[in-house]
Formats: structure tokens, C-alpha cells, sequence
């Protein structure tokens, strides 16, 4: 990420030790970050292609780099880049790649255009499903139902 002169968070997940990781200057590794905190920042999201990576960076209105690695990724790249809202590359990518794909999301306005629809979009059909409404419900019977803890009176120490 040297070759691009943009300032790059990389989130390395739970089962990496960042210590054990070598990055440029201009990168940032931390081992997590919550999606929608960090996407108010971005100008760009390069990720493997997972489901909540995929549709969060849309609903912020981002375009992607997508560098698929298994399961549902391929898929998801593939419709990313067929909506105009980011680019795929092999997993295998060189940095002179990479570096291309992010200047080039960075620089055609297109890919956040689209980005940016499909986002609203997608907004739009959550806020019709009502699933969100029924997640809270469940969840609040959730609390309601368990048990809360016994307070314990203080003892005095001797």
C-alpha cells in the first residue's frame, strides 16, 4: 500500500496476532473495528469479500476492492463488480495491482455513485422488512428473561 498515498486502516481479525505483522508506514493495523465507526472515514474498503464486510461498505456508501479467498466471496465480488460498485481481483494480486484498483476506485466517481445506490437501496428494503423491529422485540424479551444477578452486601474488611 506504499505505491497508493492514502492513510490505510487494516483490520487483521481475531485470530491474528498484529505483532506478528510487518505494513507500511501508511497502514494501521489493529486486530478489530466496528464496520460502521471506521466506514465514516474511508474512501475505499478492501476486504476478502465476506457478507457483513460486503454490505456494510455498501450501505456506507463505499466502494470495494475485493480479493476473494472462499466460501460466499466469489459470489459477492462478482455482484459488487457487476453493479459498478467496486472491482475483484485474485487473491494472488501483486501491491502494483492492488495499488491500480484503489487509485482507480479513489479516482472514477462511478464506483461510489453506485456504491452509494445500492446502499440506499438496501436501506430502504431493511427499513420495510421490519426485521430490525423484530430482532430489538426478540432481543428485549431476551433481557427481560434472564436472570439478574443477587446483589451482595458489602462486607466489611478486618
Amino acid at each position: 500500500m506504499e505505491a497508493v498515498e492514502i492513510d490505510a486502516l487494516a483490520t487483521a481479525g481475531p485470530n491474528v496476532d498484529v505483532a506478528d505483522l510487518r505494513a507500511p508506514k501508511n497502514v494501521h493495523l489493529v486486530r478489530g473495528a466496528p464496520h460502521d465507526l471506521v466506514m465514516k472515514d474511508v474512501s475505499v474498503v478492501i476486504s476478502q469479500g465476506g457478507h457483513g464486510t460486503t454490505t456494510r461498505s455498501l450501505i456506507n456508501g463505499l466502494p470495494q476492492l475485493i480479493l476473494p479467498m472462499g466460501r460466499d466471496q466469489a459470489a459477492n465480488a462478482a455482484r459488487v463488480e457487476a453493479k459498478g460498485a467496486g472491482l475483484q481481483l485474485p487473491p494472488t494480486a501483486s501491491e502494483a495491482e492492488i495499488a491500480a484498483a484503489v487509485n482507480r476506485l479513489i479516482a472514477e466517481p462511478q464506483f461510489r455513485k453506485a456504491a452509494r445506490l445500492l446502499g440506499e437501496a438496501m436501506k430502504v428494503d431493511i427499513d420495510r422488512s421490519g426485521l430490525v423491529d423484530e430482532m430489538e422485540a426478540i432481543a428485549a424479551i431476551g433481557r427481560a428473561a434472564r436472570p439478574q444477578p443477587k446483589k451482595q452486601p458489602l462486607r466489611k474488611s478486618a
